[in-house]
């Protein structure tokens, strides 16, 4: 049996449509380097099951261990590993994905935690698309917020742009605030440090 092709391409990347290969991507699956860890215990699977099929009957086989990502994976999708094609579709299915999915970087102030991840992504791929993939990053100085960037855009949604964007605004309440100060009630250094 030929493996099935995607029917229908994406406007994004190229990347195949969930629709059209009835594939799905586990929401633990967030970054590149996530799709390539499947991608690596695919090979071994295959590996390991081409060796057994060389092997003598009877002799000692070591299985490959999988991920409970992996695990994930090939039961959303029913997968049958013993079929090759269900082997090479999965294979295919992972090297389009960690080669053309549409990647968002966001930067945060600190590292997110997993359930927010979760949630971000099951958002962004509900919202944005089905195969879409993080790269998290870490970005001290923007206070507050995130900062979001695609291929072609970016978003600065920190606390750091918010302060420079009302800096006007600002500047014109503290010097608002201390108009109604009187002068005499403000010390100046020399009678603090008397």
């Amino acid at each position: 049996m030929a493996p099935r092709e995607p029917a229908v391409r994406s406007e994004y990347n190229g990347a195949p449509d969930a629709r059209a290969t009835h594939m799905q991507l586990p929401i633990g699956a967030v970054t590149r380097s996530d799709v390539g860890s499947l991608s690596k215990e695919a090979d071994a699977i295959d590996n390991f099951l081409a060796q057994a099929a060389i092997r003598q009957p009877g002799s000692a086989l070591q299985l490959p261990k999988t991920s409970r990502l992996f695990d994930e994976l090939v039961t959303i999708n029913n997968l049958n590993l013993l079929r090759p094609a269900d082997r090479k579709l999965l294979a295919q299915f992972l090297e389009v994905l960690r080669t053309k999915a549409p990647s968002i970087h966001i930067s945060f102030n600190t590292d997110p935690s997993p359930l927010f991840l979760q949630r971000l992504v099951t958002w962004m791929r509900q919202q944005i698309h089905p195969f879409v993939l993080l790269r998290i990053g870490l970005h001290p100085s923007i206070g507050a917020g995130c900062v979001v960037r695609t291929n072609n855009k970016y978003y600065d949604f920190s606390m750091r742009q918010l302060f420079k964007d009302q800096s006007g605004l600002l500047l014109s309440k503290l010097r608002a605030g201390n108009a109604m100060v009187p002068p005499e009630s403000t010390p100046t250094v020399r009678e603090t440090a008397k």
